[in-house]
């Protein structure tokens, strides 16, 4: 009966060294590619001279100008009466720029924003203060330079001369004269971005049509 016994026992020894050389081999290092480490980014520098996206325009502050845009408006309506009077008003949700043209006849406008307004007509540019430029054109001449003989001897102003100084206003910055050629008047507008604005004409009862502009918060 012992011989029988020792040989079971040698026979476990060597079943038990085997399974132990299965366990010590060494795990796979393979990952699966979901749970690999993402490689490092490096940022990218723009080149040089090289042109990123313009920011998109601002977002009005107030309900009630939202529906305003900033594509060019335009009228095509002239009027030979003098723009006399160029003034700014504040209001709650927007900025205020009143042309006065000394007559009740309608006068048409072009608005639009541009990179820089140019004087008319040489074409020097007139910069102004602000992160973008309205070029305000009233179809209408500039006072000294009608045939209507409203307050001879007298001009609107020289070309480049600041109209408005408004550099701390929500919107609007300044407004600079940019020249009166063929019975137009042109002005450079400052505005502290490309901010959405209405343009439109009214005439009150004293005979004095107005050309205006208001510029969202």
């Amino acid at each position: 009966m012992r011989a029988p016994m020792v040989f079971v026992a040698l026979a476990s020894a060597l079943a038990l060294a085997g399974c132990g050389t299965d366990q010590g081999a060494s795990p796979s290092t393979s990952l699966p590619a979901s749970v690999l480490p993402t490689p490092a980014t490096t940022a990218t520098v723009p080149a040089p001279g090289t042109h990123t996206t313009a920011p998109p325009p601002a977002t009005p502050s107030c309900a009630e100008t939202t529906g305003w845009r900033t594509d060019a408006r335009s009228s095509e309506t002239s009027s030979r009466d003098a723009l006399h009077l160029v003034r700014p008003g504040r209001h709650a949700c927007f900025d205020r720029v009143v042309f006065d043209v000394n007559g009740p006849a309608e006068a048409g406008y072009a608005v639009r924003y541009v990179p820089v307004v140019t004087s008319d007509p040489k074409g020097d540019p007139l910069p102004v203060p602000g992160g973008a430029a309205l070029e305000v054109v009233v179809r209408a001449p500039a006072l000294g330079t009608d045939d209507a003989g409203h307050q001879p001897g007298r001009t609107l102003a020289a070309v480049g001369d600041t109209l408005v100084s408004t550099p701390s206003w929500p919107a609007l910055r300044a407004v600079r004269f940019a020249g009166s050629f063929e019975g137009q008047c042109a002005f450079a507008v400052g505005v502290r971005a490309k901010l959405p604005f209405r343009v439109f004409t009214q005439a009150g009862p004293d005979r004095i049509r107005r050309v205006v502009v208001d510029i969202a918060h």
